[in-house]
């Protein structure tokens, strides 16, 4: 039976191969910032291998309108190379629609132009409010920054009873800035903020401030920074001696911890958007994929979102009957609980999923935990 399976497997693919190869292939952009340190670049292309699963689905469901899907690598180092890759793509003829990007400041630099040349976008995790706001043709697929602070600031006040915070944000990132605010208007009212303390992206060297925090000797410190910085804040704190719990943001993952370290993450906690160790089908069968397809090991939350992106996007085509951007714009804006691998999606009428879940997560020897789910 076995090996009947597999002929007739070959069979078909063989007769999709033969059936698309007169046809034209349609294109998903996935635009991402491509950082420069190893465990940066890791965690930035996550994204693409979401979007890289999910095509590997849409294709084996016969494709979109017909054809096959295949995916455009858009990674960029900064802000103007994303810009040039949008404006690059956005006249192609074949473009279903963009991935992208994986952080709020890249987003909100890509979303006029493809807003201007009505090219749908789903940004993976993309957290800044005011990304949607663009335009009706940009969506996202992850909860907000008001949302994830407001996680964080319950998680503290109700599980681990902290009545004392410090903030730490780094000021020259609009994502760090606005969770900071948010998490503060949440925790004030039943604890007390004891003080803000601003650092920049490039900084390595977290000496004043960290003298601050161990002064203050705060219940928590609330970090929602990215991997490198958080990462070198905890490190820098474990050599201090500093007994507080350190909390960050989605902006962490497994950035912050290979930067930090096992012995300097221990203990400390963040909110994100699905952990692999998330209990229902869809979510199961992701982490398989993935692992069969790029090995064993930890997966962001972002390659789970990303895939949901790809799949909802792919949906949307099918349900428009055509290539028409502005048919699949209105597609993807009426898709009411649509089940994906990070939850049901049903977007509001700024192109936001509404009641999406957080995940808090921990870091314990060396990995990633899953603690538990926060709902809105």
């Amino acid at each position: 039976m076995k090996r009947i399976s597999i002929i007739v497997s070959v069979i078909v693919c063989n007769f999709l191969h033969q059936a698309w190869a007169s046809q034209d292939s349609y294109k998903i952009l996935t635009i991402y910032g491509q950082a420069r340190t190893t465990v940066q670049k890791y965690v930035a292309a996550e994204d693409l291998r979401g979007v890289l699963i999910a095509v590997d689905d849409i294709n084996a469901r016969g494709g979109v309108l017909g054809s096959p899907v295949e995916v455009i690598d858009g990674r960029a180092v900064s802000t103007a190379e994303a810009q040039g890759i949008a404006m690059k793509h956005a006249e192609k003829k074949d473009l279903l629609a963009v991935v992208g990007a994986n952080t709020s400041n890249i987003t909100l630099s890509i979303a006029p132009i493809l807003q201007d040349k009505q090219i749908p976008v789903i940004s993976p995790i993309a957290t800044n409010p005011k990304v949607t706001r663009v335009g009706d043709y940009i969506f996202r697929a992850c909860f907000t920054d008001p949302f994830q602070g407001r996680v964080m600031a319950r998680y503290a006040l109700n599980d681990l009873n902290a009545g004392t915070a410090v903030i730490l944000k780094k000021v020259s990132s609009k994502f760090s800035v606005g969770v900071s605010k948010y998490f503060e208007q949440a925790f004030e009212p039943r604890g007390k903020v004891l003080w803000q303390g601003a650092y920049l992206a490039e900084d390595v060297d977290f000496t004043t401030i960290l003298t601050k925090v161990q002064e203050l000797g705060p219940d928590v410190v609330f970090v929602p920074g990215h991997g490198r910085d958080s990462g070198m804040i905890l490190k820098q704190a474990h050599a201090f001696g500093i007994q507080s719990t350190f909390l960050g943001a989605d902006g962490w993952g497994k950035g912050a911890l290979g930067v930090g370290g096992p012995k300097a993450a221990q203990g400390n906690a963040f909110s994100n958007h699905w952990h692999m160790n998330v209990n229902t089908e869809q979510s199961k069968a992701f982490v398989k994929k993935y692992h069969d397809k790029f090995g064993p090991g930890l997966i962001a939350a972002s390659a789970a979102l990303a895939y949901d992106s790809a799949m909802i996007i792919a949906s949307a085509a099918n349900a428009a009957g055509a290539l028409d951007h502005k048919k699949i714009r209105d597609r993807i804006a009426a898709i009411k609980n649509f089940t994906g691998v990070t939850g049901s999606y049903t977007f509001d009428q700024n192109g936001d999923p509404v009641n999406k879940d957080a995940v808090i997560l921990k870091y314990h020897d060396g990995d990633i935990v899953y603690v538990k789910t926060i709902r809105p």
